[in-house]
């Protein structure tokens, strides 16, 4: 991948190291859309002569208002053809830079615009997925200067040399590319309902990458014995965390780590996951078992704002890290030697299988897991348990 240029270099002084017999100036730099080499300029007048605290004083001020000149856009009036807001910006670079960019019109821009729509469909954590995947996607195209196309010449076999990369250069597995086929595919989709394109050319992309079993593997009964025993009275906290994704099936990310205790309808014995953190984006309601439910009406005497997992292995208005719960688990994992490919997720898959052997129809399973279609279910099903119907029992005598 290149190496990302930058946009702006702000404003600075350059004192000669304090000596007060040579020129001192202010330097900045600034690149203009669709050109490769940034742009130089300084200011010298005031700052060849004077004290230094003369000098220092012109410098400031220069830096104040070139800096505003710069952040404001102003540069760019005259120049350009289209306003929109850069989504493919990196966090600090749109912070120095802001969100009005001017650019010609091209692929980032299309790219850019689509962003814009899908944040409001989509969770903070989905959106970060389509940013970070189309930040790749986009690069590649400027690497191969594809992204001086304009979005209805780009075909089928760019799509198809980005897989390629993807697998050659970047070593992904083929699920991992598969993902960025769906999202480049959404995208097209954006850009043929807009009618900017005729046919989308994401479609029949050839698979590519390498075969991958990343999935959490579910824990076989003296497993979850063994770490009950090991975490229950020494992590309380990380307990319940387990519980709930073995009952409640709720995902470890954002719908656990950033519940809140208000998330618990006590009158109903049900979790409510608000749409902005559940996955599919819709307010959800999950079941609680009575036995779970106990432990938790303790819960009704906090603040209903406070998230459940809070820092100090309590409720708190500041949730535990991104990584603590997982990190917690891990370290309790390998102490008592249960393999790696039991990872914190696996608590999910684990309550799932559990209800499948309990007789539970996967169509119930399906609502359990809170799953859009039964195709899905029937992949997880496959994938983690085999077939739920055990044909070999049906022998009635050795050989």
């Amino acid at each position: 991948m290149p190496r990302k240029q930058s946009i702006i270099i702000f404003p600075k002084l350059n004192d000669r190291g304090g000596d007060l017999t040579r020129k001192w100036y202010v330097e900045w730099k600034w690149r203009m859309p669709g050109e490769s080499d940034q742009r130089i300029e300084r200011h010298y007048k005031g700052l060849a002569e004077g004290t230094d605290a003369d000098r220092r004083k012109i410098a400031k001020q220069v830096i104040k208002d070139k800096t505003e000149w710069l952040k404001s856009g102003a540069y760019l009036k005259g120049n350009q053809t289209r306003v929109y807001a850069d989504e493919l910006l990196y966090r600090n670079e749109a912070k120095m830079f802001g969100e009005a960019r001017a650019q010609v019109v091209t692929t980032r821009t299309n790219l850019s615009e689509f962003l814009i729509v899908i944040k409001q469909k989509v969770n903070k954590k989905s959106y970060e997925n389509y940013v970070s995947k189309l930040r790749i996607f986009n690069a590649f195209l400027k690497s191969n200067r594809f992204d001086e196309l304009s979005i209805n010449n780009l075909n089928r076999q760019h799509i198809i040399d980005f897989s390629v990369f993807l697998s050659s250069n970047q070593k992904l597995s083929r699920l991992t590319i598969k993902k960025y086929i769906q999202i480049i595919h959404t995208f097209f989709d954006f850009e043929l309902d807009r009618g900017n394109i005729a046919t989308n050319p994401a479609e029949r992309i050839p698979a590519m990458g390498i075969i991958v079993d990343q999935a959490a593997v579910p824990f076989q009964r003296d497993e979850r014995i063994r770490l009950k025993e090991a975490i229950e009275k020494k992590d309380p906290q990380l307990w319940l965390a387990c519980e709930i994704q073995y009952y409640c099936a709720i995902r470890p990310g954002t719908e656990l780590r950033l519940m809140r205790i208000g998330w618990i309808d006590f009158d109903r014995k049900k979790f409510r996951i608000p749409s902005p953190e559940a996955k599919n984006s819709l307010i959800e309601l999950v079941d609680i078992p009575e036995f779970l439910f106990e432990k938790l009406i303790n819960l009704k005497q906090y603040n209903p704002d406070l998230y459940l997992f809070g820092k100090y292995g309590q409720p708190n208005t500041e949730a535990v890290g991104k990584n603590t719960l997982r990190n917690r688990f891990n370290r309790y994992r390998d102490e008592i030697g249960i393999s790696p490919d039991r990872k914190f997720y696996s608590w999910k898959h684990t309550g799932a299988i559990q209800l499948l052997d309990n007789g539970v129809q996967p169509h119930d399973l399906q609502g359990h897991l809170r799953h859009k279609s039964f195709s899905t279910t029937e992949v997880y099903i496959k994938k983690r348990a085999g077939s739920t119907e055990n044909k070999v029992t049906r022998y009635t005598s050795e050989i």
